[in-house]
């Protein structure tokens, strides 16, 4: 039987499957969901499952929470919901720049960023960010502040996109103290 690290490579996807949810750490969701149930704390935490599904008990009974079958019931829901999944679903430029072309609020926008270490170039991580548009430099700001106090030597390169398909950059150097927005 081949095997790599300890584990065995002929097991077929659903062991694996298994595997995973029997290792996992249950998460005491419980304490994220507020009273009268926050659905988009359940959604968020679907999310990182293989199938999409949380089971919990709050006290009430055993309940198996669904991502396909989260349907927002506010426009707070909405909006969590899409930037939820803009931090979380979109894994290239395009895909992230296109959601904020598709956020309900006018107020947010969602972020392609790069984070560019400047001794390891090849290092660099891309992810997709959300962020209230009237606060962005002070977002910026703060994303700084905390990368220096790590002692990390960044560049931090945003390009964003509103509801309004405005187009909007905004960077920082940890090293300059630079934070831009444009």
């Amino acid at each position: 039987m081949p095997q790599k690290n300890g584990y065995d490579l002929n097991i077929s996807e659903e062991e694996v499957r298994k595997k995973l949810t029997k290792n996992e750490n249950p998460k005491n969701i419980c304490k994220n969901i507020k009273k009268g149930q926050n659905f988009i704390s359940l959604y968020e935490s679907s999310l990182s499952t293989i199938d999409g599904i949380v089971k919990y008990d709050c006290g009430e009974g055993p309940k198996v929470f669904h991502s396909k079958e989260f349907n927002p019931r506010n426009k707070e829901e909405i909006l969590d919901k899409q930037l939820i999944d803009s931090f979380i679903l979109s894994y290239t430029e395009k895909d992230c720049l296109k959601r904020g072309t598709k956020l309900s609020e006018d107020d947010y926008q969602t972020c392609w960023c790069e984070i560019i270490n400047l001794f390891y170039g090849e290092d660099n991580s891309r992810m997709c960010i959300p962020f209230k548009t009237s606060t962005f430099r002070e977002s910026l700001t703060k994303f700084m502040y905390k990368f220096k106090k790590e002692n990390a030597k960044i560049e931090f390169k945003c390009t964003c996109t509103n509801n309004k398909s405005k187009s909007i950059k905004g960077r920082f150097n940890t090293m300059t103290d630079l934070v831009k927005v444009e």
